[in-house]
């Protein structure tokens, strides 16, 4: 999935990062700024069900950032959907 979303919408615009040891099917994408990072993960489903985790700025010193939202059993076509609205992309 990941392969894809990056040939889709540019390396210079999604960037991959991984912040979740205890989570070894996770994945991290934030938008160019790195202000915005969408979590993905199937928890080790093999069906291609996943779950999303979306994170936005942080609006106090206290957290690295501020939750926007948890998403589940998702297909990989409504991941794409919340991704490009959280970070900002175009088709």
């Amino acid at each position: 999935m990941t392969d894809h979303l990056l040939e889709k919408y540019g390396s210079e615009n999604i960037f991959v990062t991984d912040y979740w040891d205890a989570d070894n099917t996770a994945i991290g994408l934030t938008d160019k700024t790195k202000k915005y990072r969408v979590y993905i993960t199937d928890n080790g489903r093999a069906d291609n069900v996943f779950y999303v985790s979306l994170e936005n700025p942080p609006t106090t010193e206290e957290f690295l950032y501020t939750h926007g939202g948890d998403f589940d059993n998702l297909s990989a076509e409504e991941v794409e959907k919340i991704l490009i609205k959280h970070l900002k992309l175009t088709e």
